[in-house]
């Protein structure tokens, strides 16, 4: 097979992708997954993307390919920025959430499999003449649409304007083309100079509704998409200040410490005396566990725990089958679209941290863990393992599988109390050895909560 001709990305349209990777990833460079992203490996990316004719790959290049299929981004990758295979994941993604290239399946033709890869969407593609993609040049003649036209969809602001020739719109008049989005799928046609949305995703935001069969100049749709309005912020980064702990319904039961700290428990006739543990905490509260899922959205659909939401996913959302489970919930969320808590646990869209047990006498001891935050009690849990080994194996930090409906509730709430109230929160143990004075003493002191509502 002859050696692939790599065609240079223009500077405009390398310009232009780095600043959409700024604008909805990161600040280019940036550190993600270990892999330093940079403008350079957003480039070479694309041209590799680029220069075969499907414009696709396949992000890892199969061990079993047969002869004929193209090398995948990591070989690429590897031999043109000497960067390591697991590279090609992460500017996968990148490109996928900025709105450059898709999720898709490559096929091999010698294996009769298929693999999974991305593909450049129409607008970001280029020729060996092209001084820029045709779709961007698109009515540019001097005082035509100009670049920022067909940089952010003024429907959804996550997609791009492409150009569709070929096919018409049902119930419009015959255009020799109409431009449409590649992320919401709202559609424009050419008045003249102008051009009329014809078509949204959803009429429930009541301005994009009022702008339906509106006709407006490029500048001006272009004006609404920078301008204020309903969609999201371009980059989906956490607030840099801390923000604040979320409420907390009002505890049925306050407790007070006695001097050495211990809280007395009135449980069944009798009062227990619950000892404080001790936290070291680690690192910052962050949220968003669950956008870490790495298995793709068709594999998470394969688990019982989610079976019910296939319909749903193959009537809207059946084109990020191939994508990652975590990105495909972090665009969701992103976007204001609620569907991604069917996806959580009542708890697993909190903010977590990391923490450990200080060890001491009680350390190896069976038991009942009770939280508190600010007197309030809030939670009770038995320890049938030593309790140092329940708080730093299970409290102590929370994975993204753990934020999912197959996940741990328990462990993601009782980690967002403690860590996210740092400063009036504790964890207090009582030691019972025998399984069934631990039964007795949870079940009488969730009748507490329960009782109140807390």
């Amino acid at each position: 097979m002859s050696a692939t001709q790599f065609f240079k990305i223009p500077p405009e349209l390398f310009s232009r992708a780095c600043r959409m990777v700024t604008e909805r990833v990161s600040q280019l460079p940036f550190l993600r997954g270990g892999i330093m992203v940079t403008g350079e490996m957003v480039g070479v990316a694309m041209e590799s993307l680029n220069a075969v004719p499907q414009k696709a790959l396949a992000i890892t290049t199969p061990r079993e390919a047969g002869i004929g299929m193209e090398d995948g981004i990591d070989r690429c990758l590897e031999e043109r920025l000497r960067v390591p295979g697991a590279a090609a994941q992460v500017i996968a993604d990148v490109l996928v959430s900025a709105g450059i290239a898709e999720p898709a399946r490559i096929p091999d033709k010698y294996t009769h499999r298929e693999h999974r890869g991305i593909r450049l969407v129409a607008p970001w593609t280029w020729h060996i003449a092209s001084a820029l993609a045709p779709s961007v040049r698109l009515g540019d003649s001097g005082d035509g649409p100009s670049l920022s036209w067909m940089d952010v969809c003024p429907v959804c602001r996550t997609g791009i304007l492409e150009r569709v020739t070929g096919k018409q719109l049902f119930g419009v008049p015959r255009t020799d083309f109409y431009i449409e989005c590649s992320s919401c799928g709202g559609k424009f046609i050419p008045v003249g100079p102008a051009y009329r949305l014809v078509s949204i995703a959803t009429v429930r935001d009541p301005l994009w509704k009022s702008q339906l069969d509106k006709t407006r100049t490029p500048g001006e749709w272009a004006a609404l998409a920078r301008g204020p309005g309903p969609a999201k912020p371009p980059v989906p980064r956490p607030p840099a200040a801390k923000p604040a702990a979320p409420a907390l319904p009002e505890p049925s039961v306050l407790l007070s410490p006695l001097k050495d700290g211990s809280l007395a428990v009135p449980v069944a006739g009798r009062i227990l005396y619950f000892r404080p543990v001790q936290l070291r905490f680690s690192g910052s509260v962050r949220g968003d566990a669950f956008f870490r899922v790495q298995v793709t959205l068709e594999e998470l659909l394969a688990r019982p725990a989610f079976l019910h939401l296939r319909p749903q996913v193959d009537a809207k959302y059946s084109r990020y089958l191939a994508l990652r489970a975590g990105l495909f919930l972090s665009q969701l969320k992103e976007r204001h679209d609620p569907f991604y808590r069917e996806f959580l646990n009542p708890y697993g869209d909190e903010r977590y941290g990391t923490f450990r047990a200080d060890d001491t006498k009680d350390s190896g001891k069976r038991g009942v863990l009770i939280v508190v935050v600010d007197r309030g009690l809030y939670h009770v849990l038995g320890s049938s393992d030593p309790v140092a080994t329940t708080i730093s194996s299970r409290l102590g930090r929370v994975g993204p599988d753990d934020c999912l409906l197959s996940g741990d509730p328990v462990r993601c709430r009782i980690n967002a109390l403690l860590c996210t109230n740092r400063e009036k929160a504790g964890l207090f143990f009582f030691a019972a050895e025998q399984e069934e004075e631990r039964l007795s003493v949870m079940q009488a002191t969730e009748g507490m909560i329960s009782a109140g509502g807390g």
